[in-house]
C-alpha cells in the first residue's frame, strides 16, 4: 500500500513538473510566430546588363497555427523553383531551430525527418540566418548573414 502512494504521489509530481514546463515551452514559440520572408536575388537572365530581367527565388517561413498539422511551413518559389515543406520549429532562448517534418509527394525528398535546416536568431541588430541543410538557391547567396525578415 506505501509503495502505490509514493508510486501516486511520484506521477502527481511529474504529471505537475510537465504541466509547469509546458506553458513556458509554449510562451517560446509564441515569441516567433508570424510569417518570414527572403527574397533570395539570382541576378539578371536574358540580355546584356540591366537590359535581363532579374531573377529571385521567394522563401516564405510560416510559422503559427495557420501553417498546418506542425505550425511550420517552409516555401520556396521562383525562378525554376516550387517546393514546399512541412517542418518544425523548436525555440531556444533568442532563436528558433527550423527541421524538416517532411516534403510533400511531389517535391523531391532532400533529407530525412529531423534535419536541420537553418536557425534564425534575434540579435540586436536584426534577424539573422545560418543556413544549414537548406542551402540557398543561388551560388553567390551567404549561408549566413540578415536573409529572413518578419512581414507578419
Amino acid at each position: 500500500m506505501l509503495k502505490s502512494i509514493i508510486s501516486t504521489a511520484a506521477l502527481a509530481s511529474a504529471f505537475l513538473a510537465l504541466i509547469a514546463a509546458s506553458p513556458a515551452a509554449a510562451q517560446g514559440i509564441a515569441t516567433w510566430r508570424g510569417t518570414y520572408v527572403w527574397e533570395e536575388p539570382l541576378g539578371r537572365i536574358g540580355g546584356e546588363g540591366a537590359d535581363g530581367v532579374a531573377i529571385f527565388v521567394t522563401h516564405t517561413l510560416t510559422l503559427g497555427p495557420g501553417a498546418g498539422s506542425t505550425g511550420c511551413r517552409l516555401d520556396a518559389e521562383g525562378y525554376q523553383t516550387n517546393m514546399h515543406v512541412k517542418c518544425t520549429a523548436t525555440p531556444e532562448p533568442g532563436r528558433v531551430i527550423i527541421k524538416l517534418y517532411k516534403f510533400r509527394p511531389t517535391d523531391p525528398g532532400q533529407g530525412p525527418s529531423g534535419t536541420r535546416m537553418f536557425r534564425m536568431v534575434r540579435t540586436n541588430s536584426g534577424l539573422t540566418t545560418a543556413l544549414e541543410a537548406y542551402g540557398p538557391t543561388g551560388d553567390l547567396t551567404p549561408r549566413v548573414g540578415r536573409l529572413f525578415r518578419q512581414v507578419g
